[in-house]
């Protein structure tokens, strides 16, 4: 009796975006295998102190207090074509529990849902703690060179731009699939959303304007929801914080005044049912938030992008004619007013937004990575090229 196949999918929680789709992926493989073991393993929840201070906090700290910084920064790491975040040595040192899976596991296929996953899942073939398939999965609609290494057997991309970029970069094209960015099975679902306007206290029929901060860097939640308030537009806000309880406590603060509502909400699992009723979304530009937003129908006005990939992300949806990008809560609040004012112009942005989703993400990326597990080295890439043409 041939044994249950063994799915690793490794991500890293820089932001909430990679942690969510690879629990979209894990989930899904475990729907169409049910037999299979599938770990998920965020590799910044167990590294060690010295790595989180001299490998995570940096990050964070460029993207709150110096973006310019971080533009800078990884603008250069593109440019010079790095191969690499930060030396292998430090990855093993900082990250055991990683290489401790990978070899107890002894996985059928490594899926790596943010690029060090990907450098790890590398390191992890070439000191032979693993031989499995490793297929990567790009959440965000901008790439860098650090992906592609001669051990990836397959990629999967979000649009023809991030695999040109691959390409660019000397992926081999018949590697790379085009699939779209895996989000959550609930976002498939049939809500009530009448049930859902009673639960969260909104009694009228105005229009929901959904204000979200995403997972990543500063933002300017609170500004925002003021701006909106002084509006005295009919609007009924519901803003999401997170798990970000200092951006809770100022939104808590914005008094509301008629004819506008404001209900301030921490970490909840209604983000899909509030999509779904919402008319407007207002948010930073995450890649996984797009795609949400686009299976949703939901036109979007950004605020707050951060230089690179979440610029490059809002620049997507914009060019689709399905978003606004905004420099400030001033201009974030009249494009929202705009909106909502102006039916057919919301109308052709929601047509826009339904345009660029890709429904079938989550299963097909699901069905690859069942197929890797499945293969030899030898007949693997043939499969990526059937995938291809399912």
């Amino acid at each position: 009796m041939q044994r249950a196949r063994r799915i690793l999918v490794l991500t890293l929680s820089f932001g909430s975006g990679h942690v969510q789709a690879a629990r979209a992926i894990a989930r899904e493989v475990k729907r169409h295998a049910p037999n299979a073991e599938v770990r998920l393993l965020d590799a910044l929840a167990d590294c060690r102190a010295p790595f989180r201070a001299g490998y995570v906090w940096p990050y964070w700290a460029m993207l709150r207090y110096a973006p310019s910084l971080w533009d800078r920064f990884s603008t250069a790491r593109v440019k010079r074509q790095h191969e690499a975040t930060a030396p292998a040595r430090a990855f093993r040192f900082g990250c055991p529990k990683v290489f401790d899976t990978v070899e107890n596991l002894d996985p059928d296929v490594i899926v790596a849902v943010e690029v060090a996953a990907c450098e790890m899942a590398v390191i992890a073939r070439r000191i032979g703690l693993t031989s499995a398939p490793i297929l990567n999965v790009i959440t965000d609609y901008e790439a860098e060179p650090i992906w592609v290494k001669p051990e990836i057997n397959a990629f999967v991309v979000p649009d023809d731009n991030v695999r040109a970029e691959l390409i660019g970069w000397g992926a081999p094209p018949n590697r790379i699939v085009i699939a779209g960015i895996p989000i959550d099975s609930e976002l498939d679902r049939v809500h009530d959303l009448k049930a859902l306007r009673l639960r969260h206290s909104i009694s009228d029929d105005a229009p929901i304007v959904l204000l979200m901060g995403g997972g990543m860097g500063p933002t300017r939640m609170d500004q925002v929801a003021h701006r909106l308030v002084d509006t005295k537009v009919r609007m009924n806000i519901v803003a999401v914080a997170g798990k970000d309880k200092r951006v809770f406590q100022k939104l808590k603060r914005v008094e509301p005044r008629p004819p506008v509502s404001l209900k301030v909400l921490g970490w909840t699992d209604e983000v899909p049912a509030l999509m779904k009723a919402a008319a407007v979304l207002v948010t930073k530009p995450g890649g996984l938030t797009i795609a949400e937003a686009a299976m949703c129908s939901l036109p979007t006005v950004f605020f707050d992008p951060i230089p690179g990939a979440e610029l490059v992300n809002a620049r997507r949806m914009v060019d689709a004619g399905a978003a606004i990008i905004t420099i400030n809560a001033r201009e974030t609040a009249s494009s929202v007013v705009s909106l909502v004012h102006d039916k057919p112009l919301l109308s052709a942005m929601a047509t826009q937004a339904k345009g660029m989703a890709r429904p079938n993400a989550r299963g097909d990326i699901a069905r690859l990575a069942l197929k890797l597990a499945g293969a030899s080295e030898e007949v693997s890439q043939t499969m990526i090229a059937d995938h291809c043409e399912d």
